[in-house]
């Protein structure tokens, strides 16, 4: 009897984490993909955890609990069940609402009711599988008090401590309260004893001692919301002699942008030379810009110096703050959210789209790279506009940039990709979809090439590792 109590309560735990991993599948292509979005999820699966855990305990002490669970297991199943449902009938009518209430409501409405019922029903679980030796309501406030403890370190870590300071003083912190914890839960009664109760303490300064490389050139570190930020400068470039400033976001061999700080106007890197040389190329008329993804600022200041009204969507507030303190950026065309959110809140049309937006310095956004977001690019261009994305990948047997080139094809008539047509390691591709065809024009440095055909990604897709 015991064993299929283990095992039940495994399967249930295990539901409970499913269901939240699916959470930000769900809320991303409506509400946007931030770290407040997963700081609502789980805050509010803790909650929903907390109260089932409070009531499973209660009624764990019923004679008739066994009919009771019939009932809770079948409102449990429903419940699971319709979330697709509410998803597809309810989310449309949510999504004037702005990120972080649409988000709340969206959460709770799908998954609430379920995680509750799950709660509720491994709390009895565990009743049945200790038996006799503790009470239903000692076991569900035990729990209640774990999760609540979980919901308030979720929300202050969220809210307050990683803006507040950096992510070693963090866990260093953290691990302070551990060992307050320790000390008041441990009696030393022997030497041996408090000689391993002081112990711990000495780790607690290592968070604290440990920096990252120590060099001249680093300008600024520090962790915000989304990124450790680095700001670089070094006098020698490519063979060239300058002050070559840098943005990375921790990643040595990944920049996300350059400026020589002598010449601020000039272009450095090959992806933003062929972005700007194929706008130009392509679309030398446009006078409306839509761009995700803001970096040092330096493509939104070319747009913006040549007369174009431009929007840019950049997730991270410090690194806008980061290229007007450090890149020389003063303009006043960026919004701070996610992209595709701000993207579906506008009312008039582009005539060109630029999505240059990465999880950490590899990887697009899932739900930016789907076939639902590619058509809301589409709607959201003029006739004769153009989407251009700056993509990293490899030309032959890449599943991603296969399967991008396959999405893009099932929205747009014409697709175009430039890079170089060796076809070896890693490389910067310039994707183009466009509602026309487009004269095959030579752009400096990159060559139109082909890529395999890969499977169509939608919102709900979960297949590509890379996506996950």
């Amino acid at each position: 009897m015991k064993s299929k109590i283990y095992f039940t309560l495994f399967v249930v735990s295990f539901v409970i984490m499913g269901l939240e991993m699916t959470a930000t599948r769900l809320i991303a292509p409506s509400f946007g993909n931030t770290v407040y979005t997963w700081g609502i999820i789980i805050s509010i699966f803790l909650i929903g955890s907390s109260v089932g855990y409070i009531v499973g305990g209660y009624l764990a002490d019923k004679a008739n609990i066994r009919e009771i669970m019939l009932f809770i297991y079948l409102f449990g199943i429903l419940s699971i069940a319709i979330i697709p449902l509410i998803k597809t009938t309810l989310f449309p009518l949510l999504e004037s609402l702005s990120s972080t209430p649409g988000t709340t409501l969206g959460v709770l409405l799908l998954y609430l009711i379920p995680n509750f019922l799950l709660s509720v029903i491994g709390t009895v679980l565990m009743k049945d599988g200790i038996g006799e030796l503790a009470s239903g309501k000692v076991i569900g406030s035990l729990h209640s008090a774990s999760a609540i403890g979980s919901v308030l370190g979720t929300i202050v870590t969220t809210f307050w401590l990683i803006p507040w300071t950096n992510i070693n003083s963090i866990i260093g912190l953290l691990a302070g309260l551990v060992y307050l914890t320790n000390i008041i839960y441990c009696d030393t009664k022997t030497k041996m004893q408090g000689f391993l109760l002081i112990i711990p303490a000495l780790f607690i300064a290592l968070p604290f001692l440990l920096v990252g490389e120590k060099s001249q050139d680093i300008l600024l570190k520090k962790t915000s919301l989304y990124h450790d930020i680095y700001v670089l400068e070094k006098d020698f470039y490519q063979g060239r002699e300058g002050r070559f400033r840098s943005l990375t976001f921790g990643n040595k061999t990944t920049i996300q942008g350059m400026m020589d700080m002598n010449q601020p106007d000039k272009l450095l890197l090959d992806y933003s030379k062929s972005v700007w040389e194929i706008s130009k190329t392509f679309s030398p008329e446009s006078k409306e810009v839509y761009m995700i993804g803001h970096g040092i600022g330096t493509l939104t200041r070319k747009f913006e110096d040549t007369n174009k009204n431009v929007l840019v969507a950049e997730i991270d507030k410090e690194v806008v703050d980061v290229s007007r303190q450090y890149f020389q950026y003063n303009g006043n065309s960026v919004e701070i959210g996610d992209g595709r959110k701000i993207l579906k809140e506008q009312k008039k049309r582009f005539d060109l789209i630029f999505l240059d937006a990465y999880n950490n310095t590899t990887q697009i956004p899932f739900h930016l790279i789907s076939k639902e977001f590619f058509e809301l690019t589409s709607e959201k261009l003029n006739n004769n506009g153009i989407l251009i994305i700056n993509a990293i990948g490899k030309q032959k047997g890449d599943l991603l940039i296969e399967s991008m080139n396959s999405t893009l094809k099932s929205v747009y008539p014409y697709v175009y990709i430039y890079g170089r047509e060796d076809g070896k390691g890693i490389q910067n591709f310039t994707i183009i979809g466009s509602k026309y065809p487009i004269e095959d024009k030579k752009i400096k440095g990159h060559n139109l090439i082909k890529v395999g055909k890969g499977k169509v990604i939608l919102d709900s897709d979960t297949k590509l590792t890379n996506l996950n």
